[in-house]
């Protein structure tokens, strides 16, 4: 890692620590005892899982552990680049890594372009460890489980750790378990009906077959993994994977480009959602009621939907400004395209894609340049905006003129079997359209530009597509997403679903306990699954508690004249009625408010009615809950109030407006700055900085006393917003502590899907 320049020292530090984290949970392979463990990593969307579990593996052999298994999801493409990845960075296979120390070398049971056959088992005598990398598909796992029965004589000696990659991907068990009744016979009529899904019964069967062995499942969105039920055993092949020993959240990492940074505050002068119109959705998109309809476009230069169009002509203009920026000239550069699962609409859409770029390569080879230049200058004005120290307009149309030449289409799906070979053939400009492949672990590298108009009915499918998250170090400024208006307001929701998810991970890990002695909350969606109900099958609704989050507004009644101007009236009164506020950290702060006085406000705050992060009237039921035990008693109310732009009177009060823009009809993406969350502690915002210069609000929550919460006003200006039937737009959020609720112990089983 010390010799790739993309990895910063801090990140090679967290590597370690968090590595050595995890380790500390798994079994020692040195006992005298058998075990069967179970263990669970959560981190981000391409955040660097398989640096924490390349890291782990090392830690592993060197703890003890002879064989290390990595099942690396569904398709060949991801298996094959995980396992190139590990021979540079873990075993020293390939040609430019370093050598492995002798007698420290790794046996390698994979190859990059195979996948697992059976081999003479007597390999296993050797004294070195073991990989394999190895795709979660029903015939390579059944020859890997039956190489270890007959290999069950070398075994007893070899403890086998198993890291499942992408592990709410296929390994979750949808059917059921065979009774451990011993006296059932094995030719009992309904035995396999009764049996666990083959990909689950496969892994816990390739477990089993190892008296010492570990599984520790690493994924993004754990909502599947979370929901296996505890106590699940099959006769056959054992019990199921529930994380019952750990479940670690891995921190997030530096350098990292996530909601916070694409859709929260710093991205609202760059507008990094395009919404797709319903005309262009509806040409790229095949009828749902005829399921062998195609998606009615035809290979011709009028073909294209003007906003895919402009998509790419943004990706032209964004490869433009990196090849004039030192350190990213000659990288590899991707834009995404993601319109159907299906094989024969993807191929319809790259080549019509490829036949609109060969008319522009023509019309400049033609001598018809100038309309070209025209069309890119304009993609250039839109890309540029809020972008500080924009390159010459004039270096980067020439630039984006380059790179149009030089665009490559590849299409990855099962049918075409391409790759995306970054590692072979670096630098280049890549248009990838797919499907289902795009969707997991597959990395895209220096990703600027989504088009993704892919519908799903579970939280984590569709986080899973946001391959647009991850390092972008030195061009977060170019990332632009095209989608539907409802898929950007499903993503708004999502970002306060997930961070209450890893909240709650965070306070088992704190109050020390197990997965099967306390539950990890999951608050619910209105319109979304958190996952399929064939994997939540044990999910149970519990009362809500927000503990240590920060619930906010991201969904406003934008439509809705009389709801915007009743919470202005609400925020009007109530601030006339509450002690006098003082100026400070960029607004007005008002302390020593009752929780009556707060929850008096929420209840007659009129929310959007698809609002699932601010449900109002719970929450103030919730915080007076609180008060009664002696919590959350003490309140402050920070009103926003930037010294720049339109300003207006509220509560006799002289307060400027903030700015948020529409991300979709009526979402306005992350509403929260930061830094408001630090207002009312003792040593303000400024001691909760990150290395990077940028607020840490988390941490600010954990410091919060459990007696100490904060109402957040956000007085919205309604210009930006499209809303002129009143002057402003009042948005609401919150800054609660830990509270003791969140680390009650709950009934095993009993996890939360809508609370």
């Amino acid at each position: 890692m010390r010799a790739d320049p993309k990895w910063q020292p801090q990140q090679i530090a967290s590597v370690a620590a968090e590595s050595l984290r995890v380790l500390r949970h798994l079994r020692d392979p040195e006992s005298d005892s058998p075990f069967q463990g179970r263990g669970l990593v959560v981190g981000y969307v391409q955040s660097g899982k398989t640096a924490n579990y390349t890291a782990l593996a090392a830690r592993a052999a060197d703890a003890g552990y002879r064989i290390v298994i990595v099942l690396s999801g569904i398709h060949d493409s991801l298996r094959n680049q995980t396992q190139n990845r590990l021979e540079r960075e873990l075993t020293g296979h390939q040609a430019d890594a370093p050598t492995a120390e002798r007698g420290r070398e790794w046996i390698r049971l994979t190859t990059p372009t195979e996948d697992f056959k059976e081999q003479d088992v007597r390999i296993l005598q050797s004294s070195a460890p073991f990989l394999a990398v190895v795709k979660k598909h029903v015939a390579v796992l059944k020859k890997l489980d039956h190489w270890l029965n007959s290999a069950r004589r070398y075994l007893d000696e070899m403890p086998v750790l198993i890291i499942d990659d992408e592990a709410d991907q296929a390994s979750i068990n949808t059917k059921g378990n065979r009774p451990p009744d011993p006296t059932i016979t094995e030719d009992d009529e309904a035995d396999e009906n009764l049996a666990p899904s083959r990909t689950n019964a496969l892994i816990r069967s390739i477990l089993s077959r190892a008296p010492k062995a570990a599984y520790v499942a690493y994924t993004a969105t754990p909502f599947a993994n979370i929901f296996i039920n505890p106590s699940a055993v099959d006769r056959r092949v054992g019990e199921d994977l529930f994380p019952k020993d750990f479940v670690v959240q891995l921190p997030r990492p530096a350098g990292y480009t996530g909601t916070e940074e694409l859709f929260g505050v710093s991205a609202q002068g760059r507008e990094v959602l395009r919404v797709v119109p319903d005309e262009d959705v509806k040409a790229l998109r095949a009828p749902r009621r005829r399921k062998s309809a195609e998606i009615v476009i035809e290979a011709g230069g009028q073909s294209l939907p003007t906003s895919l169009s402009d998509a790419v002509l943004s990706f032209c203009v964004a490869g433009g400004v990196r090849q004039l920026r030192p350190n990213l000239a000659g990288q590899s550069h991707t834009m995404l395209v993601h319109v159907s699962a299906r094989t024969d609409d993807q191929e319809r859409i790259a080549k019509t894609i490829s036949e609109h770029i060969r008319l522009w390569r023509n019309a400049e080879e033609l001598g018809q340049r100038e309309p070209l230049e025209a069309l890119l200058r304009a993609a250039w004005a839109n890309l540029k905006v809020g972008m500080e120290s924009p390159p010459d307009d004039a270096d980067v149309v020439e630039q984006a003129l380059s790179v149009l030449r030089r665009i490559v289409i590849v299409v990855l799906n099962s049918a075409t079997g391409e790759n995306l070979e970054y590692d072979e053939k670096p630098g280049r400009h890549l248009i990838a359209v797919g499907g289902n492949r795009l969707s997991r672990g597959l990395t895209l590298e220096g990703l600027t530009i989504s088009y993704f108009l892919r519908t799903a009915s579970m939280c984590d499918t569709l986080l899973q597509m946001a391959r647009w998250y991850g390092f972008r170090r030195g061009y977060e400024d170019l990332i632009r997403v095209w989608t539907t208006d409802g898929i950007a307001r499903w993503f708004s929701e999502l970002a306060i679903v997930e961070q209450a998810m890893r909240d709650s991970i965070i306070a088992l890990e704190r109050a020390g306990r197990r997965p099967d002695q306390m539950a990890i909350r999951l608050r619910g969606h209105s319109d979304l699954l958190l996952t399929a109900r064939n994997k939540s099958a044990t999910a149970v609704t519990q009362q809500d508690s927000w503990s240590g989050e920060h619930p906010q507004t991201v969904l406003l009644p934008l439509s809705d004249s009389v709801k915007i101007l009743e919470n202005r009236t609400l925020i009007d009164e109530s601030i006339q009625t509450l002690p006098r506020p003082q100026q400070r950290h960029g607004g007005l702060i008002i302390r020593d408010v009752a929780p009556e006085a707060v929850c008096a406000i929420l209840r007659r705050y009129q929310t959007h009615d698809d609002i699932v992060a601010f449900r109002s009237y719970e929450l103030a039921d919730w915080i007076m809950s609180r008060s009664v035990l002696g919590e959350l008693t003490d309140w402050t109310i920070f009103i926003a109030s930037p010294e720049q732009g339109r300003r207006i009177t509220i509560g006799n009060q002289n307060i400027g407006l903030v700015r948020r823009r529409r991300e979709s009809s009526e979402s306005i993406g992350i509403l929260i700055d930061p830094r408001h969350e630090g207002v009312d502690l003792v040593d303000g915002p400024e001691a909760y900085k990150r290395e990077n210069n940028t607020y840490d609000s988390d941490a600010m929550r954990a410091a919060r006393p459990a007696t100490q919460g904060l109402l957040l006003i956000y007085p919205l200006d309604p210009e930006p917003l499209g809303t002129e039937k009143a002057d402003t737009v009042i948005a609401l959020a919150l800054s609660l502590p830990h509270t003791s609720d969140a680390d009650a112990p709950w009934v095993v089983n009993e996890m939360v899907a809508n609370g």
